[in-house]
């Protein structure tokens, strides 16, 4: 297939009158077609998301679309992402020094550089199939696209992500073409079912109530609002170094980088779909929760501190509560609280729910035993769920 893959657009056939193209920019594809198939309550998959993300120069290299196509009509498409990810990022004690002392040498020892099917920067799968489509075919075609991405760009791991226990289809159907079933992080959650925010903290039992309580008069008495930001533009570089302090101290997961020209796109390309909390204390920008209305799921996206003042006033609890209220005062039915620091979110009153990754390794051998050690270094939840509500 030569070099056309890295360059423009290519495409392949399957044996019926299906055919997969592969696009290096999301502006190649019809934006009304593209989201046809998207389905409801699955923002990252929609064209204006992708677009945001592109035009922030996240792509510079790394992105691609892949689409399916029954003639000329779209059914189904995916994106995918190439990043290369530190395993040690979960090790612990001698391994890690281990790992760390090798990696003095071969900078690359322990680095895992894969194709991913799932968005940089956010949780969730995005693979979308037109209702009707034959899921078996379109995903083998979609796995193909893949597949000749990842042999242009010398990658051997590919990896879908990230898939509920009960999305059993599609799950068979990646098994079937050799992909492993391995865990990702899990995420927190929790389903709103209260009509007011303080309904919310008069369900908790007492000592986690006094807790939220406690917290936001810390930020209260120092004058540290937490509002929408209405002018995300003019505040783009104080948010991208917001968001660099805390991507720079992850210790549980890395993900990508996001420019300033994300932030300035966030009302562009996503109107009230998004929102950005910020906190200030003193007309400065000291922390930020970006967030996005999924139908009726909010989800906590990115975040944003100075950790001088996070200490001091707990903005980072803060920005949950504020989000936790936002939902409940636009009636939305869960949020998404996100992956990594599952305690506090445990204490605020959160779910924990299992996230599935497939990956495949083309070596077939290396197939059997990569997956089974991503998998073993992934930490699961381990510390057990909250009594946080009082029983009805």
């Amino acid at each position: 297939m030569g070099t056309s893959t890295l360059n423009n657009k290519t495409s392949l056939k399957s044996s019926s009158n299906l055919g997969v193209k592969i696009y290096r920019s999301i502006s190649e594809v019809n934006e009304g077609e593209w989201d046809a198939i998207v389905g409801e309550d699955r923002i990252f998959c929609t064209y204006r998301y992708l677009k945001a993300l592109e035009r922030s120069g996240m792509n510079e290299g790394k992105c691609y679309y892949v689409v399916v196509y029954d003639g000329s009509k779209i059914v189904a498409h995916a994106s995918v992402y190439s990043i290369s990810t530190e395993l040690d990022v979960f090790a612990q004690g001698a391994i890690k020094k281990i790992i760390g002392i090798v990696r003095r040498k071969w900078k690359n020892f322990f680095v895992l550089r894969s194709l991913e099917c799932g968005p940089p920067i956010a949780l969730g799968r995005v693979v979308s199939f037109k209702d009707g489509a034959d899921r078996a075919e379109t995903l083998g075609l979609l796995c193909q696209g893949m597949e000749s991405i990842a042999k242009e760009l010398g990658i051997k791991f590919l990896l879908f992500r990230d898939f509920y226990d009960d999305e059993t289809q599609i799950c068979g159907l990646l098994k079937e073409r050799g992909y492993e079933k391995i865990h990702n992080l899990p995420k927190a959650e929790i389903r709103v079912r209260w009509k007011s925010f303080d309904e919310y903290l008069n369900s908790m039992r007492s000592n986690y109530r006094c807790k939220i309580v406690k917290s936001m008069d810390k930020c209260a008495k120092a004058n540290v609002s937490i509002r929408a930001l209405k002018n995300p533009l003019e505040n783009s570089r104080d948010l991208k170094r917001l968001y660099d302090n805390v991507s720079h101290q992850a210790k549980e997961i890395k993900r990508e980088q996001v420019s300033e020209i994300f932030f300035q796109d966030i009302d562009k390309y996503l109107g009230e779909e998004a929102v950005i909390l910020a906190a200030s204390k003193d007309e400065k920008l000291i922390g930020f929760m970006l967030a996005l209305f999924n139908g009726k799921e909010l989800i906590s996206a990115l975040l944003g501190l100075d950790y001088d003042y996070n200490r001091e006033y707990y903005v980072y609890f803060n920005l949950f509560y504020r989000t936790i209220e936002l939902a409940v005062e636009k009636g939305m039915g869960k949020i998404d609280m996100g992956i990594t620091t599952l305690d506090p979110k445990k204490d605020m009153g959160s779910d924990i729910v299992a996230l599935n990754m497939y990956m495949k390794h083309s070596n077939p051998l290396l197939n059997k035993i990569i997956p089974t050690l991503f998998d073993m270094i992934t930490p699961p939840d381990t510390t057990g769920p909250r009594n946080v509500f009082k029983e009805k």
